[in-house]
Parts: C-alpha cells; sequence; structure tokens
C-alpha cells in the first residue's frame, strides 16, 4: 500500500499555450515539446521550487537486470522548458552502486545508492547531497543504513519515510528473506541535518515466510510505527473458510528502547485492507475496508483511533456502503439478484466491491478523514497462437497475454468521531494488455474542502445521455482527461478536461502530481516525444 502524499508550493511563471476551461474552474497550459533520449522515460516528478521542477529519468537495462541503467536527473523551468539534464554518476571506487532513491528532506535534495559488498556479504546504503544548480551529487558518500545478504540475487530492500514536520527520517532496511527463521529488519532514524538519532535492529516473534510489512510513518518527535501482515499458520490468506490473517502495529520510541505491538482485529469481519496516518496531536488515525464473505472484496469502511501513550482505542466505527454504491456496475439481473440477498440475509450472495486497493488516507484539519481507493486486478490469459504455427511450420506458440483493469474510485468522507458521513463512487474504466497500465489510474489534487481527481477516459461517455459505457484502451483514439470533482458534500461533478486525440498525446496519471495549493503538473507523452503542462484551478 503505497499511501504517502507530498506537497510541496511554488509559483509558476508566464506560460505559452494558456487555455482556460470552458467551465471557467481549470486553466491548463501546455509547455514545448521535447524529445526523450532513447530508451528511456520520466519515472517521477520529485520536488518543485521556485526555480521551476526536478524530475527523474531512467533507463532500464534488458534481461537479467531489475532496476535502471541509467538515472538522469532534470530540472523544468517554470515555463515547461528543460534547462538542464544531467546524467549520475553510479560508480563508488571503481565499482557500479545501485540506484535507490532521491528524496528532497531538510532544504536539501539526497542521492540513495547501494552497494552489495559480495566478500563481506552486507549491502550498504549510502546518502549523497545533490546540488540544485548543478544537478550533481557531491563527491562524499556517508553510509546511513546496511542490511545481510546471501548473494545479489537476495539482498533485501531499502525504504523511507518523513515525518510530517520534515524534520526526522526514516530509513527502513528489510533483510532477505530466509525461511524457518524469525523476521528481522533495522530502523534508521536522522534530522535534517543527516545525523544520526537512533537505530535498532528488530526481531519479530514470527518466522519470516509469515510477515509482510505494509507500511510504516515516522512522527515529528522520532517515534517509529510499523503495520505488518502476520499470518496465523503459513502465508495463505484463507484456511477452512476463514481469514489466516491479522493486523498488527509496532511501535517504537524515539530512541528506540521502548517498545509496543498493537494487535488490530475486527470481530465477525475481515480486514481486506488497512493503512494508518500520524494525526496532529500525534494519535494514530487507521482506515480501511472490510468484508463479510472473502479477503478480496469490500462491504463497507472500518475506521478508529489509538492513543499511543494510553494504547486507547477510540473512535471506532464501521459502515456498510450504500446499496447504490456496492451495485453501481452490476446487470439489472444481479441487481436484483443482490436486492432479494439483502432482504434474505444471504451473506454469501450479496453485492460486495471486488479488487478496492486502498490508496489515499488524507486527514482533515477537523480531525476526520478522507479515504481514496480504486478497484485494480489483472486477468492472465493464455491462448494459442495460430498465426506462428503457419509461420513456421508448424508448432505452434502458446501465447500469455495481463490485462490490466483500473476501474472505479471510491471517496469516502469520515467524521472526526469515527462516523462514515458519506461516500462516493467515481466511474472509470480502463483496461490496456501487457503494458503495466503505463497510462492508466488517476492523479489527485487537493484543493481547499474538494478533491479533483485526472484521468484517461473515452470521448463518447459525454456524447450521451446514457451510463458511461465505454473505457480507456491505451490508445490515443477516441481518448480525452477527465476531470472529476468531488465537493465538501461528496456531490461528484465530471467534465472533459481536454482531447488528448488531437494532439495525440497521452496522459501519464502516475508521473502528474500536485505541486501547489491550487496547481498540479501533468505529463503527457507520444512516443518519443512529451510534454509537462501546468494545471491551475481557478475556484
Amino acid at each position: 500500500m503505497r499511501i504517502s502524499f507530498l506537497i510541496f508550493f511554488f509559483t509558476l511563471g508566464i506560460f505559452t499555450l494558456t487555455s482556460a476551461q470552458p467551465d471557467g474552474k481549470t486553466r491548463l497550459t501546455w509547455g514545448q515539446e521535447l524529445s526523450e533520449p532513447s530508451g528511456t522515460y520520466l519515472s517521477e516528478i520529485i520536488t518543485s521550487n521556485e526555480t521551476g521542477i526536478y524530475a527523474l529519468r531512467e533507463k532500464t537495462k534488458r534481461q537479467g537486470f531489475d532496476g535502471p541503467s541509467k538515472i538522469y536527473l532534470e530540472h523544468y523551468t517554470p515555463q515547461m522548458k528543460l534547462r538542464k539534464s544531467v546524467k549520475l554518476d553510479m560508480k563508488y571506487n571503481k565499482k557500479r552502486v545501485e540506484f535507490e532513491n532521491i528524496i528532497p528532506f531538510g532544504g536539501k535534495m539526497y542521492l540513495f545508492t547501494s552497494f552489495n559488498n559480495e566478500a563481506k556479504k552486507i549491502n550498504y546504503l549510502f546518502a549523497q547531497e545533490v546540488s540544485y544548480r548543478r544537478l550533481t551529487p557531491s563527491k562524499k558518500l556517508t553510509k546511513v543504513a546496511e542490511n545481510p545478504t546471501k548473494n545479489r540475487a537476495a539482498e533485501g530492500y531499502f525504504d523511507f519515510s518523513i515525518s510530517k514536520d520534515s524534520s526526522k527520517l526514516l530509513i527502513y532496511s528489510q533483510n532477505p528473506e530466509r525461511r524457518k527463521t524469525q523476521e528481522t529488519f533495522s530502523i534508521y532514524v536522522y534530522d535534517q541535518d543527516m545525523t544520526p538519532l537512533w537505530e535498532k535492529e528488530i526481531k519479530l516473534p514470527y518466522p519470516d515466510q509469515n510477515v509482510n510489512t505494509e507500511s510504516f510513518e515516522i512522527d515529528n518527535d522520532g517515534n517509529v510505527y510499523i503495520l505488518n501482515t502476520v499470518f496465523d499458520k503459513g502465508a495463505k490468506e484463507i484456511k477452512k473458510g476463514r481469514a489466516n490473517y491479522r493486523y498488527s502495529i509496532l511501535a517504537y520510541s524515539a530512541t528506540g528502547e521502548k517498545f509496543v505491538e498493537y494487535p488490530l482485529e475486527l470481530e465477525n469481519y475481515f480486514i481486506t485492507d488497512l493503512t494508518f496516518k500520524i494525526a496532529n496531536d500525534g494519535h494514530l488515525v487507521f482506515a480501511g475496508f472490510y468484508s463479510q464473505k472473502g479477503t478480496s472484496s469490500a462491504r463497507g469502511t472500518y475506521f478508529f483511533r489509538i492513543d499511543p501513550l494510553t494504547k486507547e482505542v477510540y473512535a471506532n466505527n464501521i459502515k456498510e456502503f450504500d446499496f447504490d454504491l456496492l451495485t453501481a456496475d452490476l446487470s439489472n439481473r444481479k441487481r436484483s439478484r443482490a436486492e432479494r440477498a439483502e432482504q434474505s440475509g444471504d451473506v454469501e450472495k450479496q453485492a460486495e466491491l471486488r479488487s478496492f486497493s486502498l490508496d489515499h488516507l488524507i486527514l482533515r484539519n477537523d480531525g476526520g478523514a478522507v479515504l481514496v481507493g480504486e478497484q485494480y486486478y489483472v486477468d492472465i490469459v493464455n491462448s494459442f497462437d495460430n498465426f506462428a504455427v503457419n509461420r513456421f511450420g508448424g508448432g505452434g506458440v502458446n501465447q500469455t497475454d495481463y490485462f490490466y483493469h483500473y476501474n472505479d474510485l471510491i471517496v469516502a468522507n469520515i467524521k472526526p468521531n469515527g462516523e462514515i458521513d458519506w461516500a462516493t463512487r467515481i466511474p472509470k474504466e480502463q483496461e490496456t494488455r501487457n503494458d503495466g497500465g503505463y497510462f492508466s489510474s488517476y492523479a489527485m489534487s487537493i484543493v481547499r474542502d474538494k478533491l479533483f481527481f485526472i484521468f484517461n477516459d473515452d470521448s463518447r461517455n459525454y456524447n450521451q445521455d446514457d451510463d458511461r459505457l465505454y473505457g480507456f484502451s491505451g490508445s490515443t483514439r477516441r481518448t480525452l482527461i477527465s476531470l472529476a470533482q468531488i465537493n465538501r458534500d461528496g456531490s461528484l461533478e465530471m467534465s472533459p478536461l481536454i482531447n488528448n486525440e488531437q494532439d495525440n498525446l497521452l496522459f501519464r496519471p502516475k508521473v502528474s502530481r500536485q505541486t501547489g495549493k491550487r496547481e498540479m503538473i501533468l505529463f503527457g507523452e507520444r512516443g518519443k516525444k512529451f510534454k509537462l503542462a501546468t494545471l491551475q484551478f481557478l475556484e
């Protein structure tokens, strides 16, 4: 569950190709068309400031290597022009290091790389400060974490989390899996000057293969919280018709000396997805989906808080989704069947939302929260290629295709006391083949008391009075960018933002991001050509 959401602020200058949208609520401005170096792709917008945008570009090797072979750091002006692109040196003592991350922290930018010392069987993590002006890392490498490794194929991994006030950095170091041994990992905490505050190696009382780390957070004081899924018997989600797992939160004090474990259970229900954030008062806020009949569907939302000092669990609440929301994408026949199941109390036949993944938990200033989930699943289809028989003279070829589905969004608003105020479904259908969902999913912006969701859509959905019947398939034909606005009361407004087909351009939501209180950066791509744009929210 990838749940972090960072917002950086900067003021944009004067742009070309500026156009206010017909509804008068937004202004979209595209920058100049640029060419991508061969074999590369823009993978992330890292941060922004008054000088413009900093982005990460990667070039991936072919077979036999998971990570990028080349890394470029790029700076774009407020006018969306490429000012500088620098290939980062991935060498240490004439030996290659592997890219891990680039993170803005404490007013600086840091490059994190790792080096597997096969002789010592240790994987080291290094940090280097990167110049915002020159885009080059310093020559000084500082070791900030490590983990034991068996070989290059079993290194474990590193991950990162920054406190809400940006004063603390948590580095999570996961050891490689070792069957029939206890789960072990290490945590390292640094201040905003990258001075180490404390570190601790942790050994859990569970076998390695029975634990999954879901997410982790660090608060402004340096306390660390880690959410885990613990499987009771083996690593299967269901055994004998019952859930075989439970959630658990591990809490470590700012010195790493004190440790508390909170088991998280919901009696008589399956918790199908769960995440948490640290509120301004230091309390832990949890939210997720629950089911009555399985681990891959959702019947409603689940919310509670924990006071880390008193260990009190409060504002505990569950709420079923409305029947109309649960059955919005069902045929009339299936809807009637679900309605009969509701009346008879037949749980197994009652409607639930399939394959929804929890994406964001947004904490409101009044102590409430907003939960955002997306329907995501992959269909694997095996087929026999008859064309291969004709071409090669017999034998044939078995072909495996992966169909990536990114469909409807669910947005739930939760009151400070834990009650679910409203839940809104945003209709969206995206099905692409063998591309990993490269142009699918959505980008999100928070503008005062409104939420905006932007995604690729089919233009025919705005040419009829009937329900939305068409989905995005990954091509520019009949493709436009849709803007979905959810208001404070949960009401939904949808409108076309721009017709992609006119420029033969496809919007990449996973790269686009919010960069100011009323602004976000969009990224569009067409073959080796690409454009950046600024979207301003005017209301």
